[in-house]
């Protein structure tokens, strides 16, 4: 199987020199590549000022009260230092609108204030975030534990004020770097054969534009996370001899994927698949239950610091998720389930709406600046329209594949969509289930769960099925040899879209830029 997978690839790529020295230069490959991603995401992060309309602010106040020991117990209100720091950082660019502004601008920045009206503001500000509860404080902790640390470790080296806020947004630059690296590995255990998807994906990622990674939000631990459990999972299957520290590393890393986000919880699914695997066959040939101890680690580790966190949930909050807490604050009440077929998205435009919303904003995110999204027409066609047409065509060439290498591919194409599809199931079981009250987002008048963020966790095997879809379409023109040049274009086109339609962003006097 690696001797014909080594001969495919060495056909695909015949100018590379095989074995060793064709796997340093994919090394640095994807060290180059994550090294231009560490530096792209670290230059928007310093152009987006704090705190932008993805609920940046309650991130970052969990984020202090884990960096200071701080479980919360409840909707815990605001805490003094985050408040005081939202207070004299924050811009109010993200949600207002130019023709509510004298001249179409904001003023300048409260830091810039002489000190007596600074203090004033800043304290005006305080009060009013103190009295605020915290609708985030049921979220899973990983993400705020390691960035609380991270902040503490800023607060070692002496930084403190705008300074400190941007080293705690800082921390998504090495977790974007581990991205990049986990992709190429997840890819190429996946399918070793097709050195174009598992050099393209990591490629494709370190110019990923989802705006979620230039702030404060659990979201960004989803794909690494999610990505590291799947290849130990895959490598747990596909071991011939028990091998009880993999399996302790597998659910181990599924547990820290689940505890990232909840809506991680599908790769249990994947988790459970691979246990069973591991020990019904062995069980049904009656032979030696050698088997039974990786399968137990496997689902001992990931289950038991999930199950941990979940009872104190129901301790703290009555349930073992949080969520009616958090519900009910956004005035959210389920719906019968008689009334699950009214919704829109059993319509043509309904479906439409929600799976290009979803695309879009999966690809480059959310952020609002002075009322409207932070996008551009062309280029989110370009991700509704390729993305439905690559994921499509990855399903179909796995399904109409014919030769030797044909089930580890439909092994790992239908792996990936496993994935993607549970994740979007998730939001479309919660578009379709509640009545969303006087809620902004979703809302009665668009009852639409489609932020892209919330699948982050399908991210590397989304841009799998992208790239190997890519591939199946151009073979089938017979323009395999474009491969390259159209994936060079195509991320060419995302990063100077994305510069141009945030170049206002880049002016803000608000950002990291103007910081005194």
């Amino acid at each position: 199987m690696i001797n014909l997978a080594n001969q495919q690839v060495s056909a695909d790529f015949p100018e590379l020199p095989p074995n060793g020295a064709a796997r340093r230069w994919e090394w640095l490959t994807v060290g180059l590549l994550s090294l231009a991603a560490a530096v792209r995401v670290a230059i928007f992060i310093a152009a987006f000022p704090f705190f932008n309309s993805v609920d940046e602010s309650v991130h970052f106040d969990l984020v202090v009260k884990y960096a200071h020991g701080r479980l919360p117990r409840g909707l815990d209100d605001f805490c003094g230092e985050a408040a005081r720091l939202i207070g004299l950082y924050g811009s109010p660019e993200y949600f207002s609108f130019h023709k509510d502004l004298p001249g179409g601008k904001v003023g300048p920045p409260v830091w810039r204030y002489p000190a007596p009206q600074r203090d004033k503001v800043v304290r005006e500000y305080t009060d009013m975030w103190q009295i605020r509860p915290n609708y985030e404080s049921i979220q899973m902790p990983l993400y705020y534990v390691l960035d609380g640390a991270w902040y503490d470790l800023g607060k070692v080296l002496g930084l403190e004020g705008g300074q400190l806020l941007y080293w705690a947004r800082f921390f998504t630059v090495p977790v974007c770097v581990v991205l990049v690296w986990l992709a190429y590995l997840l890819a190429k255990e996946l399918l070793p054969h097709c050195r174009f998807v598992y050099l393209g994906v990591p490629f494709l990622l370190a110019f990923f534009p989802q705006d979620i990674f230039y702030g404060l939000n659990n979201d960004i631990l989803s794909g690494p996370a999610v990505a590291l459990a799947l290849f130990l999972l895959l490598r747990l299957w596909r071991s011939e001899t028990p091998r009880p520290g993999l399996a302790l590393a597998a659910g181990l890393a599924v547990a820290a994927a689940m505890l990232a986000k909840f809506a991680n919880a599908p790769i249990a699914v994947v988790t459970a698949v691979v246990a069973c695997g591991k020990v019904g066959p062995a069980w049904w040939k009656k032979q030696s239950p050698v088997h039974l101890v990786p399968a137990l680690l496997l689902l001992a580790a990931a289950a038991i610091p999930v199950a941990c966190w979940l009872a104190r949930n129901y301790v703290m909050f009555g349930d073992v998720i949080g969520y009616t807490l958090n519900n009910r604050f956004k005035t959210w009440t389920p719906k019968p389930i008689s009334q699950y077929w009214h919704h829109p998205l059993f319509t043509l435009n309904g479906f439409l709406y929600y799976w290009s919303k979803l695309f879009t904003t999966f690809w480059r995110g959310e952020t609002f600046w002075y009322g409207d999204e932070v996008a551009v027409a062309p280029s989110d066609a370009l991700y509704f329209f390729s993305s439905a047409a690559f994921l499509l065509a990855s399903a179909v060439a796995a399904i109409l594949k014919r030769g030797s290498g044909q089930a580890e591919t439909r092994l790992a194409v239908g792996l990936c969509w496993l994935v993607f599809a549970l994740q979007v199931a998730v939001l479309l079981q919660v578009s379709v289930s509640f009545d969303f009250g006087t809620s902004f987002y979703p809302s009665r008048r668009f009852p639409f769960a489609y932020s892209g963020r919330l699948i982050m966790g399908s991210l590397v095997p989304f841009m799998i099925l992208y790239v190997a879809g890519l591939d199946a379409v151009l073979k089938w023109l017979r323009l395999k040899f474009l491969r390259v040049p159209l994936l060079i274009v195509i991320v060419n086109f995302i990063l100077i879209s994305e510069i141009c339609y945030s170049l206002p962003v880049f002016a803000s006097q608000y950002n990291w830029f103007h910081l005194p």
